[in-house]
């Protein structure tokens, strides 16, 4: 199980990184889009601000499973500065992926309760329903869940070390 887990975290994590990576090139051409019709030929576009906040939104929390993936976990770095000496560490280390992953989990639940709500509000200027913005917090809140399970079974918390 713990193979099938980090095997589907490598396969999951590279692609959520990369559509991070495309949503926050996205929305940087958006924006120079924007500059360009706005400031230059005088004649701003409607559709480019929506779509670069959208980008944006993707982007930060599909990042988000990365994030969690290297070990940017919800911790005190006092607190594992002394039990990293202790055989508390582990328990530390539970207790801390415990509680994100049921914050994760609360995230989930209301973020597709939200996307649920507003399916029949449109996103103005890009005529496409608001659910696929609202999207981005309970899709890349479901990565997260990935990407914290595989910290634990296999952590990465290399600058936490180097710092000592």
């Amino acid at each position: 199980m713990r193979d099938f887990i980090l095997a589907l975290d490598r396969i999951v994590g590279r692609f959520v990184l990369a559509a991070a990576c495309l949503a926050l090139a996205v929305a940087a051409l958006a924006g120079l889009f924007q500059i360009i019709t706005r400031f230059v030929l005088q004649q701003p576009s409607d559709w480019t601000e929506v779509l670069t906040r959208t980008m944006i939104i993707w982007s930060v929390y599909l990042g988000l499973a990365a994030a969690l993936r290297g070990g940017a976990l919800l911790s005190v770095d006092l607190l594992y500065r002394i039990a990293s000496r202790t055989p508390y560490l582990r328990l530390l280390q539970l207790l801390i992926t415990g509680c994100t992953l049921l914050f994760l989990c609360v995230v989930v639940w209301h973020g597709w309760d939200v996307v649920h709500r507003v399916r029949f509000q449109n996103l103005a200027g890009l005529e496409i329903s608001i659910s696929w913005a609202y999207a981005a917090v309970p899709v890349g809140a479901t990565f997260g869940i990935l990407g914290v399970i595989a910290n634990f079974i296999d952590p990465k918390r290399g600058e936490l070390e180097a710092q000592q």
